[in-house]
């Protein structure tokens, strides 16, 4: 027992060491284990950083304090074994070993350096070339510390903006590109984005480069403040911009503004572009300088109207002249006719006999001045009628017959046996032509004989032919060289024609004139001392009987003359003797007249008697015959025939007196069977109304008021064709100036007041002369002759006189602004 327990004693002693190694060997190998692991996780977390780093898109680097590698990832440098080898090492040993230049080392150890000592990031762009290729890098130094605050590493990374510099210089050098190009389009050019702010403008826009780098990121209303613009233009603009936006169209329009250089006036368009999903991106702008088409069509408007103008005045000056010199010759002719039903000595009616002579030549001077304006403007118009030849040389041997007798001279009128009974032409004229030349032959004859004869050679198929009319004399004859020159106007051979002879020139001109009209032209032979041939051929349809117009004649015993008893007449006109003649031929048909030598008279006389007709005078005092007219339609509505006596007789007079309301048109200087038959149209045709049948045969009736018309008449007070023509159809434009007249007029009755009120002629004459253009213009026809008369008034200021003239215009005007204002509402 003792040695077991001394055994076992001495065993345990002996296991004790034993357990204390293998404890330490186990603890040992856990150790082991456990660095085995921290090792295993720290190469796994080192491969998992490096990883990170190497599969970064930028160059990382990491450096001691001393400048000097501590980790390089792939990027940065892509063969491992070198970045082993650069760890360790500074910049200037590893750009020596890559062979970069020095400055680089030194630049990047001043750039550490810099960041160190400031504690901040350093920047800056690397510039190096590698294997002939250039490149660029971004670098970026950042200190890191440590807990107590001492500089622990600094990390660089570098980003390769080499293709991005690339892409940079090509889209800078495509920018510049576009930039030059759009700088050198001819027109101004803008674009904005969707706020309607300014990206681009070209130089044409805004010629100063810093201007154009001062308005990007503004609007058009800072632009117009900077700039002292008118912030009307910068709403304008804002409000075209937003309308290209909202109807997503392009959008026109004209701009004017008023630059250093004076108005300027641009067409702008206005391109709305959309992204996608259909919001707004951006609109671009751009306008054409449309300054000198404007200021040529102002300027061919301004050169249309001083030609209308001019026109305008030529005509009135033909118009005036028609009146003044017919309105006597209307007396001088009615009273040689007058004198022809009394009785007389043979020396009187020698007298009488020159006196018509004398008249009627003065009136073919008036119409060869007519003739030749309606030519020279392109309105003369040609019939095409059926007529007589032998009747037409009938008519000119009997017109003509007297002035040969009075020199002596033979007259001979031939018509070939082979002309056609009837023509087809325009009688009027061919008589015209021939009255001229055969006219000229007798004038330029001291003895001898005049001839005209007439020829026709058919064609083959009978219809038509030649038709050809010569006039021969053995007068004084032209000499050679001016034969070329006499048809030009106002031409005579030399001034002794012209005080031997007299005449104006002006009948050859219009002869060949009127020929060319026909187609023709006159051909002329002449020998000094011996005699002229004139000749000319037209080409006429044959006719029959049936062409021929029906002569209506008023005989002295025709059932005419015995229905026109007791009608009764209101004749309306200022120069008395032309009133004296008028009622005495109507006397002779026993006609009724009561006479007013004014168109307010004839007003005030229509508004209580009833008349069967009216004959109006067109150019009175006080109230001329349009203003007259149009008070007794349109305020009475009176439906009396008023018949225009005018000694007008210019082309489109007759259509201003129709426009006007009037019914018929007589021109002065008539004949008493000219007045009596359109006295018999007029009023033979109209029904006898039911008051008068029990009225005096002797006396007119009595009216408390005016009968209502059967037909309304709405004469057009006013037209805006020619609006329409300046403004090239634009109804906003016929609009604006339609406003401005009605504005015009107002000022215009203004003015007028005042001028009554005050007794001022001149301000009544310059208020009618700025009147008149607009009145034309608007085509309100039936305001030109009251406005005229007071624009052209000659004598002093008479309130009695100007009253009811200025109180018609006013009224007149007043129905017209009524009008527009009516019309410009629907």
């Amino acid at each position: 027992m003792p040695y077991v327990s001394s055994a076992v004693a001495t065993c345990g002693d002996e296991q004790e060491p034993a357990a204390s190694i293998a404890e330490l060997k186990k603890a040992l190998a856990n150790a082991q284990a456990a660095l085995g692991a921290a090792k295993q996780e720290l190469a796994e977390q080192k491969d998992f950083y490096v990883t990170v780093l190497d599969n970064l898109k930028v160059e990382v680097a990491v450096f001691d304090t001393e400048n000097r590698y501590l980790l390089v990832n792939s990027k940065s440098i892509k063969d491992p074994a070198l970045r082993e080898w650069v760890v360790g090492k500074d910049d200037f040993e590893y750009c020596s070993y890559r062979q970069r230049p020095v400055e680089v080392a030194q630049r990047r150890r001043q750039k550490f350096a810099e960041s160190v000592a400031s504690g901040q990031e350093a920047t800056w762009a690397e510039d190096f070339e590698v294997a002939g290729q250039f490149r660029q890098v971004s670098r970026h130094l950042i200190p890191v510390y440590a807990a107590d605050g001492s500089l622990r590493m600094v990390v660089g990374t570098g980003t390769d903006m080499t293709a991005r510099q690339v892409a940079e210089k090509k889209l800078d050098e495509q920018r510049k590109f576009y930039e030059y190009a759009l700088n050198h389009v001819p027109c101004d050019l803008a674009i904005f984005d969707a706020e309607l702010r300014y990206l681009f403008v070209n130089a044409s826009a805004i010629k100063d480069p810093t201007a154009r780098a001062w308005i990007i990121g503004k609007t058009n209303a800072e632009y117009c403040a900077h700039y002292n613009h008118s912030m009307t233009l910068a709403e304008e603009r804002h409000r075209r911009l937003n309308q290209a936006l909202d109807e997503r169209r392009l959008v026109t329009f004209e701009e004017a503004s008023q630059r250093r250089s004076g108005p300027s006036h641009q067409y702008r368009c206005l391109q709305p572009v959309f992204h996608a999903d259909g919001s707004p991106h951006l609109i671009v702008t751009y306008g054409l300088d449309v300054t000198e088409r404007v200021q040529t069509e102002q300027a061919l408007r301004h050169a249309k109207l001083a030609a209308e103008s001019a026109v305008r005045a030529r005509e009135l000056f033909l118009a005036n002249m028609s009146h003044e010199i017919r309105t006597p010759m209307n007396a001088i002719l009615g009273m040689s006719q007058l004198l022809a039903k009394t009785e007389l000595a043979p020396d009187q009616e020698s007298y009488r006999h020159a006196i018509s002579t004398s008249a009627e030549h003065l009136l073919v001077i008036i119409n060869d001045i007519l003739d030749l304006s309606k030519l020279e403007a392109g309105k003369m118009t040609l019939e095409q009628v059926g007529f007589t030849p032998v009747h037409m040389l009938a008519e000119i041997e009997q017109t003509l017959h007297y002035k040969a007798v009075e020199k002596g001279l033979c007259l001979r009128v031939q018509v070939a046996p082979t002309v056609p009974r009837v023509l087809l032409g325009d009688p009027y004229r061919i008589r015209q032509v021939l009255l001229n030349l055969a006219g000229n032959a007798i004038k330029f004859t001291e003895a001898g004989h005049v001839a005209i004869t007439c020829d026709f050679v058919a064609d083959a198929d009978s219809r038509n032919g030649e038709v050809t009319f010569r006039v021969a004399d053995t007068g004084v004859g032209i000499e050679p060289e001016f034969v070329k020159n006499i048809f030009s106007e106002f031409s005579q051979e030399d001034s002794s024609v012209t005080r031997k002879f007299g005449g104006t020139g002006l009948g050859l001109s219009i002869c060949r004139n009127l020929l060319k009209l026909m187609g023709s032209d006159v051909r002329l032979e002449s020998v000094k001392n011996q005699g002229t041939v004139m000749q000319f051929t037209l080409r006429l349809p044959q006719g029959v009987a049936t062409d021929l117009a029906p002569k209506r004649v008023l005989p002295l015993d025709s059932s005419t003359r015995q229905s026109l008893r007791n009608k009764q007449v209101l004749l309306v006109e200022d120069n008395r003797f032309n009133r004296q003649i008028a009622k005495t031929f109507l006397a002779h048909a026993h006609v009724q007249v009561t006479e007013a030598e004014h168109g307010a008279k004839a007003v005030e006389l229509a508004q209580y008697r009833r008349f069967d007709l009216i004959l109006m005078d067109i150019q009175m005092p006080v109230m001329d015959g349009y203003a007259a007219t149009a008070l007794l339609r349109q305020q009475m509505g009176l439906t009396t025939p008023i018949v225009a006596l005018t000694a007008n007789a210019v082309k489109g007079e007759r259509e201003k007196c129709l426009a006007a309301g009037m019914n018929g048109y007589l021109t002065k200087p008539f004949k008493e069977e000219e007045l009596l038959k359109i006295v018999g149209e007029w009023t033979l045709l109209q029904p006898v109304p039911e008051a008068s049948l029990t009225a005096d045969a002797e006396e007119p009736g009595f009216l408390l008021a005016p009968a209502p018309p059967a037909v309304p008449l709405a004469p057009q007070l006013y037209g805006v064709e020619e609006l329409l023509q300046v403004g090239q159809g634009d109804p906003t434009f016929v609009t604006f100036m339609l406003e401005t007249f009605v504005e015009s007029c107002e000022e215009a009755m203004q003015g007028l007041s005042q001028g009554m009120l005050t007794s001022d002629l001149v301000l009544l004459k310059t208020t009618a002369h700025t009147l008149l253009p607009s009145l034309v213009h608007l085509q309100a026809l039936h305001l030109l002759a009251p406005v005229e008369v007071l624009d052209q008034w000659q004598g002093g200021f008479k309130a009695a006189t100007l009253q009811p003239l200025v109180d018609s215009i006013i009224l007149l005007l007043r129905e017209v602004v009524a009008q527009i204002r009516l019309d410009t509402k629907k």
